[in-house]
């Protein structure tokens, strides 16, 4: 090999090497983000300053109702 081919041949090493950190960093970064968007789903608390329903239904960290209330004729009945 001449100097002029290993010359060739080191610039392109250097390209894909760096070419390579890139995804590494790009990688971690999705990653990253995947793992805040796992972690920060475990709390659902919504806000809001006012709620409009006829029925209304509580349930427990199972998914089963443990009380539920109904308006009829203007007045709120639990069932």
């Amino acid at each position: 090999m001449n100097i002029t081919a290993l010359a060739h041949l080191e610039t392109a090493l250097h390209r894909v090497e760096r070419q390579n950190r890139i995804l590494l960093a790009l990688l971690c970064a999705i990653i990253s983000l995947a793992f805040l968007g796992a972690t920060g789903s475990g709390s659902k608390v919504i806000t809001a300053d006012e709620v409009r329903t006829h029925h209304l239904s509580l349930i427990n960290d199972g998914g089963n109702v443990v009380h539920e209330w109904v308006v009829h004729g203007g007045m709120l009945i639990e069932q």
